[in-house]
């Protein structure tokens, strides 16, 4: 389990333009495209008002090696990577998707 703090940021790339940068782990970045951010940030404010029961949100985005893939709990939600996972409460779940909405 993790206790690192994510981080989001913006970032240019060569191809395909503006991307949102979102640092899991010191070793675990996914970029994003403003699309995708986007989608993430509503997946992860649905299931925290409670709007959509999915159970799991999954997301592979096009220039990043690896995944989101969140479990999503009572309390918050896991986030897997390689090496174990991020728990997030809900407060957390929050204020990742308010931070992916404003680097869109």
């Amino acid at each position: 389990m993790h206790e690192h703090t994510f981080s989001v940021s913006s970032s240019q790339h060569r191809v395909l333009g503006k991307q949102v940068r979102l640092q899991l782990a010191a070793d675990y970045v996914l970029k994003l495209t403003p699309a995708e951010a986007s989608s993430l940030s509503f997946a992860l404010v649905a299931v925290r008002n409670g709007i959509s029961p999915e159970r799991e949100i999954y997301m592979s985005p096009i220039a990043s090696d690896g995944a989101f893939a969140g479990a999503v709990h009572d309390t918050g939600m896991s986030i897997a990577m390689p090496d174990g996972t991020l728990e997030l409460d809900w407060a957390k779940v929050g204020k990742l998707a308010e931070m992916l909405a404003s680097e869109i």
